[in-house]
């Protein structure tokens, strides 16, 4: 009988020295980590995610539209399933606490279920965005900036193996090809290269439209006409082009969704800031089989789990 008592009696005693483990360590603790290994470990012990939660400070500032005055703090959280799956141990990915030119990335690691931790800098924005006054401080950032901890001076960057990658591009390919999500064929995997470097193409049109601004100066009549010329002309006619690279299954290359899937879709979703991303549905509307392969995105199960859970942000 004392045999049989030994493995419970060391399952909760495992499961203390867990949960004050967690009780006192830093704010963003990879709790669903935690309670993942101890649900692994041992079967029989039940352990709810209340015992393991971690505190975050409230910001310093209210929020508000637009960044009249705006604080986001710190943010380490870990994600998806116990293992590290196709990386040894799990990836760390860096940015700030938004969208930008991380999610695509966070997007993969979604669709995988493939563990990494989310790590976004603590910024502070005063003033409108985009008009004169606007202030950024990210002292966290800076720091480490000026460390020398990212190869290029700035973020995304992604710990991993020992290795620090940059360029959102280089580890969004990397990501993919990691996670089975960058074609089955050499072939496949240059093709749905092609489309994603033809997604930057439109983005870099876009960028030149509007006076290579954040927020195109709208009472420059060049900026004006430029602006139009793009959603008029050029928007659509690369809209044509991608629509004719579909897959018949309604992805861009074989049955399932890609990086390039992904790409398209965060490009739709994300580029145009107000009011100009008012336009982006009429135009789409005329192109059927794009509006398919962004619905099967949208409605990845993954993709709709990650875009519910992840943290809300301005941009």
């Amino acid at each position: 009988r004392a045999k049989s008592t030994t493995p419970l009696a060391l399952a909760l005693a495992l499961t203390f020295v867990f949960a004050c483990w967690v009780s006192v360590s830093p704010r963003g603790a990879p709790v669903g980590r935690v309670e993942a290994r101890i649900a692994q470990r041992f079967p029989s012990t039940r352990v709810s995610s209340a015992s393991l939660s971690f505190r975050s400070p409230a910001p310093a500032y209210p929020t508000s539209s637009l960044f009249k005055q705006h604080r986001f703090p710190k943010i380490l959280q870990s994600h998806s399933a116990l293992g590290g799956g196709s990386f040894g141990k799990p990836p760390v990915l860096k940015y700030f606490d938004a969208k930008g030119a991380a999610e695509i990335v966070r997007y993969l690691f979604a669709v995988a279920d493939e563990n990494y931790d989310d790590y976004r800098y603590p910024m502070q924005m005063e003033g409108m965005f985009g008009q004169p006054g606007f202030k950024v401080t990210k002292e966290e950032f800076d720091k480490d900036k000026a460390d020398g901890k990212m190869p290029f001076q700035k973020v995304p960057i992604m710990e991993v193996e020992g290795v620090t990658l940059a360029q959102s591009k280089a580890i969004e390919r990397f990501v993919a090809k990691k996670l089975g999500l960058f074609g089955k064929t050499d072939l496949e995997s240059a093709q749905i290269d092609m489309i994603c470097e033809q997604i930057r193409d439109i983005k870099d049109s876009w960028l030149r439209a509007r006076g290579h601004k954040m927020k195109p100066d709208m009472e420059d009549k060049d900026v004006v006409n430029s602006v139009e010329n793009f959603f008029k002309d050029q928007l659509p006619a690369q809209m044509d082009m991608l629509q004719k690279q579909m897959d018949t299954s309604g992805y861009f290359v074989g049955d399932t969704i890609t990086l390039a899937d992904i790409s398209f879709y965060h490009f739709v979703k994300s580029t145009f800031f107000p009011p100009f991303g008012e336009k982006i549905p009429d135009i789409l509307a005329k192109y059927p089989k794009l509006v398919a392969l962004n619905q099967n995105v949208q409605d990845n199960p993954s993709i709709k789990t990650w875009e519910e859970k992840r943290p809300q942000t301005a941009f």
